[in-house]
């Protein structure tokens, strides 16, 4: 997705790292099968944290092994990694959304790079299209409502959390495909955290948005550091009041050092902790309710 979704490592023991390592190479390992080589530049984390809830829910029989990657030439030692069918699933998103993200960068700005992009993804996307076809037209759907919405940004009585809604529906749509018992509670936790992810991006990116006029709801209200870190702290308790109502049981405590702590790392390192408590203003707690 989009970078905001990681894991907090000082948080992990060395085997939930390696555990989350693996997840992440066999979601590497599942571009490249499903989609190519170049494929694999389309990896996030962000996905990765999908592939552990769907897991932990469903308990699918995970295969595993050992392989070189080309990403990762050195050490020259085979990358253990874990795949299971939610990861191809994962795999097909990671495509989709980030074909849709290098289309809005070629609508942004129009960049020879962003161009180039876009028609090396265009035929993997339209593999995409074949295996996911109705997520594809979510995903279209939502960009282009959310486009709309942000080109609306002049007017006066423009609602500066429409964008961030559009995108947190488009996630819980995508999150809760074949969830069957738990449909409602991943869309739930999709919406949530789609609308966090929106915001999270926003605040990181206002200094810049501010200098370029680029659409930015927390530009468009005058926001402070401060202010931010309020409004993405009430987005986050929204994102773990959801999350708290699944019952995950495997890699608990790894989800928990993504949701509760990871997903600040950005923020942070864009508008530094303060010295003095340790811990930034409008931050969710450290420790999971679950704890």
């Amino acid at each position: 997705m989009f970078g905001f979704v990681v894991a907090d490592a000082e948080a992990l023991s060395d085997e939930e790292k390696e555990r989350y390592r693996s997840l992440y190479c066999g979601l590497c390992f599942a571009l490249r099968d499903r989609y190519g080589q170049l494929s694999r530049a389309c990896l996030t984390y962000d996905l990765t944290f999908f592939v552990l809830l769907a897991n932990s829910l469903h308990e699918p029989a995970e295969a595993s092994g050992a392989s070189h990657c080309v990403m990762h030439p050195m050490p020259a030692a085979a990358r253990p990694w874990s795949r299971s069918p939610w990861t191809d699933y994962a795999a097909d998103l990671s495509m989709a959304l980030a074909y849709h993200k290098v289309l809005d960068d070629v609508a942004d700005d129009g960049s020879a790079k962003a161009r180039a992009a876009a028609r090396l993804l265009a035929g993997a996307y339209e593999r995409a299209q074949a295996r996911i076809p109705d997520q594809c037209a979510e995903i279209e759907r939502a960009m282009a409502a959310i486009r709309a919405i942000e080109q609306e940004d002049a007017e006066a009585e423009a609602d500066p959390d429409a964008a961030a809604r559009e995108f947190g529906i488009l996630l819980g749509r995508l999150f809760a495909h074949n969830q069957g018992f738990w449909t409602e509670g991943m869309e739930a936790l999709g919406c949530a955290l789609g609308r966090f992810i929106y915001l999270m991006d926003a605040a990181v990116d206002f200094a810049a948005d501010a200098q370029s006029g680029s659409y930015n709801p927390f530009v468009t209200l005058g926001a402070t550091p401060e202010t931010m870190r309020t409004t993405l702290a009430l987005a986050a308790a929204d994102a773990a009041e959801a999350y708290e109502r699944l019952p995950l049981v495997q890699d608990a405590h790894l989800m928990d050092a993504i949701l509760y702590s990871g997903v600040w790392a950005q923020l942070n390192k864009t508008y530094p902790v303060e010295a003095a408590t340790g811990q930034s203003r409008g931050d969710p707690p450290s420790e999971s309710p679950r704890n």
